[in-house]
């Protein structure tokens, strides 16, 4: 049986976690959504969609056709407590299909099946229901969970986010990113289509942050829809089974036309940075690592690369560049930094070496640059938007005295830049990277950062060189409230 969580039930799910952790990446290489391999497709877009399967003439009509997917809701009959689960869609309160009828019959097809459950009391029975049908037999359905747990563009007074658990209130998209962090099974996000164009970072965020995460785009027939905003988010996204669409039928065909008359793909041929560890100071959702992403919140923590720093000789020079980000998620603005240390010898990230090279960002815009505290740099720029890009420079004229530079862009204002230089002697040296955060109201973003090793016959001299690209990715992207409004 294959269990896709589509952002539900994710509060009975998540692990409690206190105190200094450990934590484990959000990516999970034993999860697989298998739904393609299941239907011998390859590519998402294929997928079709029987909707409000709640009767059983609808229910046979799906299992007799050709839709893949049958999609029904589930709630208690007449919303009574320990009551039985049956297959409405409100204001219906009841009918004549129950949850363990649909279960008996679309697993013994060759159907997958998508349960939307309207109430949180439905999830823990069906749940067990449908442990108790599949029980003693080799189930290969896909089974995805839905619950819509986020408030968004809805109309009429029944349509009520279901909380992820009984002692939870419904959630805003940013803890959705924390609550799945630690899930090991596959989830998809369900968006609605006419707030793609305004999310396309954030979904690429949701995408990143596991290779088991996907997104599932839907609409309603009054939605005044623009097919190109979905066309973007495809061409945008390089692996064509991480995107499912549930549209109606005049815009499945719209967006169908809208691809055959655009080119399709995009390239991206970056070698991502990778991460040996994380450690939370007291939660591990206050630091969710994806395959290029790190967020940083609530009472923060580290990161450390896998491998070492190029130990800089006077033949190369090595630049560090990327993208800090402050972001307001409606916390208590207070002061805010992130430190960037260079040359960490030790994999834990404990600072062993006398010659740790650390860069400090604050969200007003002064950094500092300094080695050991010492010889402590100093610049300020200002940002409307909280963006700062940064690049840091390290290089050596004679192979034992090391340079270090630094330069922090206000992203949102042209010609705002500031320099910092620094100098020590030291024998060349390599370390890890370690990048790091305090407590937070709100989050960080820190954005590609990509390591360059660059040759040249001065050390430290132009990027016209040839490169070799150590590339080093970290998206992070916060996600504002406009995402995923259902």
């Amino acid at each position: 049986m294959i269990y896709v969580l589509i952002a539900a039930t994710l509060g009975l799910l998540y692990p409690s976690v206190t105190g200094e952790e450990t934590c484990k990446f959000t990516h999970h290489q034993d999860a697989r959504d298998d739904i393609l391999a299941f239907f011998k497709l390859r590519d998402a877009l294929d997928i079709t969609w029987l909707h409000a399967v709640n009767s059983p003439e609808r229910l046979q009509q799906g299992l007799s056709g050709e839709t893949m997917m049958l999609e029904a809701d589930v709630l208690m009959r007449n919303n009574m407590v320990n009551g039985t689960p049956v297959m409405a869609h409100p204001p219906d309160m009841d009918s004549n299909l129950t949850l363990a009828s649909f279960l008996r019959q679309t697993t013994a097809s060759t159907k997958g099946i998508k349960l939307d459950f309207k109430t949180i009391m439905v999830v823990e029975p069906s749940l067990k229901m449908i442990q108790n049908v599949t029980s003693g037999q080799e189930v290969k359905n896909p089974i995805w969970l839905n619950a819509d747990i986020l408030p968004g563009p809805c109309y009429d007074k029944v349509c009520v986010p279901v909380a992820p658990s009984n002692s939870c209130p419904s959630v805003k998209v940013l803890p959705m990113g924390q609550l799945v962090s630690q899930i090991a099974q596959p989830v998809t996000f369900p968006v609605r289509a006419i707030l793609v164009r305004r999310s396309l970072k954030q979904l690429h965020w949701l995408l990143d942050l596991s290779q088991t995460f996907t997104i599932t785009i839907w609409s309603s027939t009054t939605d005044d829809l623009d097919v190109q905003d979905i066309v973007a988010l495809r061409q945008s996204v390089l692996d064509k089974r991480r995107i499912y669409y549930d549209l109606p039928p005049d815009q499945e065909k719209a967006f169908k036309d809208a691809l055959a008359s655009n080119s399709d793909g995009r390239e991206d041929g970056r070698d991502f940075f990778t991460w040996k560890a994380a450690r939370a100071t007291k939660h591990c959702k206050d630091v969710l690592v994806g395959h290029n992403n790190v967020m940083f919140s609530g009472d923060g923590g580290q990161v450390i690369s896998k491998n070492v720093l190029y130990k800089i000789s006077a033949k190369y020079f090595q630049q560090i560049s990327g993208i800090v980000s402050f972001i307001d998620t409606g916390g208590v603005n207070n002061k805010r930094s992130i430190s960037i240390k260079l040359h960490v010898k030790d994999i834990t990230g404990k600072v062993t070496n006398s010659q740790v090279v650390t860069l400090v960002l604050h969200s007003n815009g002064i950094f500092q640059l300094s080695i050991n505290d010492a010889d402590k740099k100093q610049g300020s720029v200002q940002s409307e938007t909280g963006v700062f890009e940064f690049v840091i420079w390290e290089s050596s004229s004679d192979g034992k005295k090391r340079s270090f530079k630094c330069e922090i862009t206000a992203k949102d204002s042209e010609g705002d830049v500031a320099f910092v230089t620094l100098a020590t002697e030291s024998e060349p040296m390599g370390g890890h990277m370690l990048i790091s955060a305090g407590t937070q109201s709100d989050a960080i973003l820190v954005q590609n950062v990509e390591t360059v090793l660059g040759a040249s016959h001065t050390a430290g001299a132009g990027t016209a060189q040839c490169f070799l690209r150590i590339s080093a990715a970290i998206i992070l992207s916060v996600l504002f409230h406009s995402l995923l409004h259902m």
